[in-house]
């Protein structure tokens, strides 16, 4: 994983650095499909702005760019409210990622066994089938109720 750490007027100092990358070490321990985060941090100078400082990722994953901003009235605050929300969007990433290999799983239902009660039947050798409604069973759940 690469990280990158970017100040928009502000000076990044070697303890704003060692925490960013504290912080974000922890997400690389939980998800092994990131690729780059580019953390960008600001501070607003005008005094009428509460939360002033501002925190904002880009996390380049597989298949997918996320981003990630947080602001509040101080800037480890909005670090550490930044790494709980990139946590919270790379676990829905993740979650689709996963339900998308899970529907993708199974063989292709063209090549799937056919079953007419016991007995298991190919509709493209048997003629005498066309037009009979078939039952799909996976060869585990087969083995399972079998």
């Amino acid at each position: 994983m690469k990280l990158i750490i970017n100040g928009r007027h502000i000076d990044l100092t070697e303890g704003l650095k060692a925490h960013v990358a504290e912080k974000v070490a922890r997400l690389e321990h939980h998800y092994d499909f990131i690729q780059e985060i580019h953390v960008f941090l600001s501070v607003e100078k005008n005094p009428r702005i509460s939360a002033g400082h501002h925190a904002e990722a880009t996390v380049v994953v597989s298949r997918a760019v996320l981003r990630v901003e947080t602001a509040s009235e101080d800037l480890y605050s909005s670090i550490d409210q930044l790494v709980d929300k990139v946590e919270r969007v790379l676990t829905r990433h993740k979650t689709k990622l996963l339900g998308r290999a899970k529907s993708a799983k199974g063989e292709s239902i063209r090549k799937a066994e056919l079953s007419i009660g016991e007995e298991a039947v190919d509709s493209k050798n048997d003629p005498d089938m066309e037009g009979v409604f078939f039952t799909y069973h996976d060869e585990e759940e087969t083995a399972e109720t079998a």
